[in-house]
């Protein structure tokens, strides 16, 4: 009887273990599984960031590349303006020469103008007074004939 119940517990436990051992192996199972799962998932993650390093490499050498392009196409417009501003300077100056010129002959042409007139007022004063002394000689020689 002792020995039934022995190998009956025996047995029972014998079941537990095979039943612990069948879960352990389930569960062992489920975790290299999971494990394959997260390996294949990792690659694909390294796949990504060397692919996603790429990117960003390329993208800084693009960057680098527009900033060159930048940098140049910024010095050409500085020269273009630095060159556009000498020329306007240039078209001021002579501008102003020109101007200064102008009115230089504009001033000399009034002048001459005026003496012109004066000269002219003098010439008609002269004509009236000649014109008083003919009348005063034609007058005194018809009194006198």
């Amino acid at each position: 009887m002792t020995s039934q119940k022995s190998l009956q517990q025996v047995t029972v436990e014998k079941e537990q273990a095979l039943a612990d051992l069948n879960s352990v192996e389930r569960s062992l199972s489920d975790l290299f599984r999971r494990y394959e799962n997260l390996k294949g998932v990792l690659e694909g993650f390294k796949k990504n960031e060397e692919a996603l390093k790429k990117c960003a490499q390329d993208y800084l050498a693009r960057v680098k590349q527009e900033e060159l392009r930048y940098q140049a196409l910024k010095v050409h417009a500085e020269e273009k303006l630095n060159k556009a501003n000498e020329e306007i300077a240039q078209v001021r100056t002579k501008a102003s020469a020109e101007s200064a010129a102008l009115q230089a002959g504009l001033r000399k042409e009034q002048m001459k103008v005026e003496s012109l007139e004066r000269a002219l007022q003098q010439k008609n004063q002269e004509i009236e007074e000649l014109t008083k002394i003919c009348d005063e000689l034609i007058a005194k020689m018809g009194k006198s004939d």
